[in-house]
């Protein structure tokens, strides 16, 4: 069928009228997901935070996950029991995690290999080279340390230490010979950074070093199966066995600050992710932390309870 100009000219303004409404309701769908996808934006996204197994990496992982949870429209899942502080760093860093808590000393020791060069016993120098060297290497986010030093650390009964004024680990001297000291595996065998290294820093040995995990060194020195113990500077279970810990007053261990990791784009889609966590600059000493611990460890409270109770104490929280 033959169609006239005129008509064909009316035909044509017709269709592209048609075009120009479609484009303008397909882009009204558009603007519509769009909305949708504020509207999505709005109600959060869900981010994942790691931890390694233990009551302390549990505690923070609550608390970061409830100052997210309570400041911004985010959901938090809690993935528990990883195992070793660089596993949750890698799961991290990989994508399969969006944060974890760690340890400046683990990653400046464990992850790039460094050696205790004498600027390095500062614990803002190692933080600020654990930063650097992570958002550079692997766009993650080192947020300023909690405050509180996780250091391996000697400790003796309290009351033996006040009968023989033993205040730092060089007190120790004259009496190591006839001392059994408790230590972990890893600590005992430690790269660069374990038992061999601290005897010849400190110039003596123990009668014996005592290989055993750390959950039994406690029951140990209680039993007088030995007599000083390699723990953990946090450790709850310094407050129940009344133990004192001892100065390192060679500067053997490296700084061992608690620290937040989180993966730089998170952070870069959701900035209010990080104005949420700003209250967690120098939140917690370590004696705060050593009391955190045993309300976990020894009072068998939950992390969640204890972490939120924490907060609501330091006007953080409601």
């Amino acid at each position: 069928m033959c169609i006239p100009v005129a008509g064909a000219k009316r035909f044509i303004s017709l269709l592209l009228l048609l075009i120009l409404v479609l484009a303008g309701t397909l882009t009204g769908c558009g603007k519509g997901d769009t909305a949708g996808s504020t509207s999505a934006e709005e109600k959060g996204v869900t981010l994942k935070i790691g931890s390694q197994g233990y009551a302390e990496v549990e505690i923070l992982a609550e608390l970061v996950k409830i100052l997210i949870e309570e400041k911004t429209p985010h959901k938090v899942e809690h993935v528990r029991n990883l195992g070793s502080s660089l596993a949750a760093y890698e799961a991290t860093i990989k994508g399969q995690l969006d944060m974890c808590n760690n340890f400046t000393g683990t990653l400046f020791l464990g992850l790039y290999e460094e050696g205790l060069a004498e600027e390095y016993r500062d614990p803002q120098k190692v933080w600020e080279f654990v930063r650097e060297n992570l958002a550079k290497d692997h766009g993650v986010t080192v947020f300023p340390s909690y405050g509180y030093n996780n250091s391996y650390c000697v400790a003796v009964p309290r009351k033996w230490a006040e009968e023989n004024n033993i205040n730092k680990q060089s007190d120790l001297a004259p009496f190591a010979q006839d001392l059994r000291l408790a230590v972990t595996p890893s600590w005992l065998n430690y790269p660069r950074q374990g038992y061999k290294e601290y005897t010849e820093l400190y110039g003596f040995t123990f009668k014996e070093a005592v290989e055993m995990n750390r959950s039994l060194m406690y029951m140990a020195i209680a039993n007088g199966e030995v007599d000083a113990i390699n723990a953990y500077s946090t450790d709850g279970e310094l407050l129940v066995g009344d133990l004192k810990i001892l100065e390192d007053d060679k500067g053997f261990n490296p700084p061992y600050y608690g620290i937040l990791l989180v993966r730089t784009e998170v952070l870069t889609e959701h900035p209010e992710i990080e104005e949420a966590l700003q209250g967690i600059e120098n939140l917690i000493s370590t004696e705060q932390m050593q009391k955190l611990n045993k309300r976990v460890s020894v009072d068998e409270m939950e992390p969640a309870d204890v972490a939120r109770e924490f907060l609501q104490e330091k006007g953080l929280i409601e």
